[in-house]
């Protein structure tokens, strides 16, 4: 009967096999775990992220010529850590941070709805990369985190690329129909329902109060004010008709669940948690909430279990779904869908306040199969006229 192989001899095997390198990274962190258990004058050292920060900043600015450029990275940077993530101190920072900050700076940190470009997202994602390797190398924060610091890659001979992300009609139809029986009428319901059923900018939906909403009338009112400016200023104000269902679960959240909030400026902020107007973060972590479609009753369209999936299991870490979908791409997948189903340009500019061209260029876009259907029967028409020459040649 032969023995059985020792641990060091299963390790040694794996390794003659060409290991994966997130294998490798594991035996690397034990490694250093039980070599810092040790040796604690090899253990990572914890300071004040707020202080490692301003010294970063220094060191950068003393080193390029435009400051101010880069002061403002700087300061995308600190929001970020600070702000929106709350990390406090060296140790708190994760390896879910360091991802995170990619999609934090390509759409929560801006005010406008269109995502941050390629080619600006990549300058930045440098930087936050040079300030990772500058933790590391101060033994702050372990060396893996380099390789959660991914630079995205921009084809300049095509242009500055479009965020062709969309919500799936079916996952939109699905996460509505789970919301309304499940959680119906709560503020995360009615944002959904708001986002799936105006196509509205995240920001403009962020603004509105309870009294623009009229029930009797069916309307939801887009009313520039001061503090929540429209996109376009004036140019963006209308009214968008709330159809089927839709007017009565706003209404029954105004009466039943949303709690008797006034801002700052005396306003009722129509979205809200109880704890002022809800901010344009949470929006984004809703929206990336109910678009996983296992949330939602679908099954999951990478085979992932949802039992083990970081993404399912964690809210915070919904963004992480290949699926899930931001503000901006439901914004996009229901113009595409109204495109999709005859709705002119005009039309979609008075609901949506996108013009014409900005529809073709960033939130109209249809797959292969979309696009043939929409001029499907234009051809046919054609076919069948009796002077149509090459049918009936």
């Amino acid at each position: 009967m032969s023995e059985r192989p020792t641990d060091v001899e299963i390790l040694k095997e794996r390794l003659s096999e060409d290991p994966s390198e997130e294998f490798l990274e594991r035996i690397a962190s034990t490694v250093v775990d039980e070599i810092a258990e040790s040796f604690p004058e090899l253990s990572l050292k914890v300071r004040p992220m707020a202080d490692v920060l301003e010294e970063f900043r220094e060191k950068k600015l003393e080193e390029v010529d435009t400051e101010d450029h880069y002061s403002t990275k700087l300061d995308y940077l600190q929001t970020c850590l600070l702000q929106e993530i709350g990390v406090e101190t060296t140790e708190d920072l994760t390896s879910e941070d360091v991802e995170r900050y990619e999609q934090w700076r390509k759409y929560d940190s801006l005010d406008r709805e269109e995502p941050l470009s390629d080619n600006t997202l990549r300058d930045d994602k440098y930087l936050f990369r040079e300030f990772i390797q500058y933790l590391f190398e101060h033994r702050m924060a372990p060396v893996r985190f380099e390789k959660s610091v991914e630079i995205p890659e921009v084809d300049y001979d095509a242009g500055e690329g479009v965020d062709e992300k969309k919500l799936d009609p079916e996952i939109a139809e699905a996460s509505l129909e789970f919301l309304r029986k499940y959680k119906y009428a709560d503020v995360e319901h009615v944002a959904m329902e708001l986002m799936c059923h105006l196509g509205p900018r995240k920001s403009g939906l962020w603004g509105r109060d309870v009294d623009d909403f009229d029930y009797e009338e069916g309307i939801l009112e887009f009313d520039h004010k001061e503090g929540t400016q429209l996109k376009n200023n004036d140019k963006s104000q209308r009214e968008a008709t709330l159809y089927d269902e839709v007017p009565d679960i706003v209404r029954d959240y105004i009466k039943d669940q949303r709690p008797p909030v006034v801002d700052e400026e005396g306003r009722e902020p129509l979205l809200t948690k109880g704890d002022g107007r809800i901010s344009k973060s949470t929006l984004q972590k809703i929206a990336y909430k109910w678009t996983r479609p296992c949330k939602v009753g679908l099954g999951c369209p990478h085979d992932h279990d949802p039992n083990e999936c970081e993404a399912a299991q964690k809210n915070n870490a919904a963004f992480k779904c290949p699926s899930s979908r931001a503000p901006h791409h439901i914004r996009t997948g229901y113009i595409t869908d109204q495109k999709n189903r005859g709705v002119s340009s005009d039309a979609i500019q008075q609901r949506c306040d996108v013009s014409p061209r900005v529809q073709d260029q960033h939130y109209d876009l249809p797959d292969s199969s979309e696009e043939r259907e929409r001029y499907e029967d234009e051809f046919k028409n054609a076919d069948d006229d009796p002077d149509f020459g090459f049918s009936h040649a």
